[in-house]
């Protein structure tokens, strides 16, 4: 009985797709900035030299990027890698 619905494998193996790469890119870099922002506002070694609203800067940042990878379209997501990491 095959499951409707399931992308993950197909009979070929595993299907590589490129805006999900570039996806998972942009989820790794946001999770990136997100954890520094909260590092820099929660450690108190970090909190104690760091500008006041870096933590939060930061965490935002990560907020966009996690959300552009998120809710963006293939084009946009692959655009954003070949920008973010140099490849053209």
């Amino acid at each position: 009985m095959p499951v409707s619905g399931a992308r993950a494998i197909e009979s070929g193996g595993m299907h590589d797709d490129p805006a999900r790469r570039a996806r998972y890119f942009l989820y790794l870099l946001g999770g990136v900035f997100v954890a520094l922002g909260f590092a820099l506002e929660m450690v108190p070694a970090m909190a104690a030299v760091a500008p006041e609203l870096a933590g939060r800067i930061s965490a935002g940042m990560g907020a966009l990027i996690l959300a552009a990878g998120r809710f963006g379209s293939d084009r946009f997501v692959l655009r954003c890698e070949m920008l973010l990491t140099g490849w053209f």
